[in-house]
């Protein structure tokens, strides 16, 4: 089957064509505004790929967390198509699809995104032979206090993404040896292709995601409901 992934939690435009678990196509681009770069990019891989959206069965789209803006983004292009064209549409998380940079590189693979305000997006996965395992669920974290909690828990990890990118000298100094450091750029940015090849079982067989229910993972308020919250306080 053909179908698109697509990503816009991070700086990074992500999308893939995917036929089964086979990348046709990714393409990653640096972007201000996702709604600029998101449509043209998904309109080049097609055209480069000799297909239409109307041979298209399905979308994969990252739910987050990261930039609200860029979720949001996504999301709405991701649920327009599926309505489009009658596919069938996965959400996958952002961060889950960030940690596949870092497996092989260690059992234990925390993926995080620079969330601004001196804060990660982040998680911690463990992959064994033949099974994983969320150790720690999206969340909104302190850098310096997230990089001691996995000091004190883990005595070998990698960390991979923009947070990592961002704060790489308290990971360094948390972790010490126990850190495993990618020095690929790629480990650090958003992969559509892994996101597609995340969601290709659920494409296939279900169960999929209603575009009319499936929800942004955010991990924390917006500027707006953080306003509204300290009027009523």
């Amino acid at each position: 089957m053909f179908f698109l992934a697509l990503d816009t939690a991070t700086r990074d435009t992500s999308v893939a064509l995917l036929d089964g678990e086979r990348t046709l196509a990714e393409l990653c681009q640096p972007a201000r505004s996702h709604s600029r770069t998101l449509l043209p990019l998904i309109d080049r891989l097609l055209t480069e790929a000799g297909l239409s959206r109307e041979q298209l069965e399905g979308v994969a789209v990252g739910v987050g967390p990261g930039s609200f803006t860029g979720v949001r983004i996504g999301l709405t292009v991701a649920k327009a198509l599926a309505f489009a064209g009658r596919l069938h549409l996965v959400g996958v998380s952002s961060l889950r699809a960030l940690a596949e940079n870092g497996r092989g590189l260690a059992e234990v693979v925390c993926p995080a995104i620079d969330a601004l305000k001196d804060e990660v997006y982040a998680a911690s996965y463990r992959f064994a032979p033949g099974r994983e395992s969320q150790l720690e669920p999206p969340e909104a974290r302190s850098p310096q206090r997230w990089a001691a909690s996995l000091a004190a828990e883990h005595e070998r990890l990698v960390v991979v993404g923009s947070g990592f990118a961002r704060y790489r000298e308290v990971f360094t100094a948390a972790l010490g040896a126990g850190l495993v450091v990618s020095d690929d750029p790629s480990a650090h940015r958003m992969s559509a292709a892994a996101l597609g090849r995340l969601a290709h079982p659920r494409l296939e067989q279900g169960p999929y995601d209603d575009p009319r229910e499936l929800e942004p993972t955010y991990c924390r308020l917006s500027e707006a409901e953080l306003a509204r919250k300290r009027r009523r306080s």
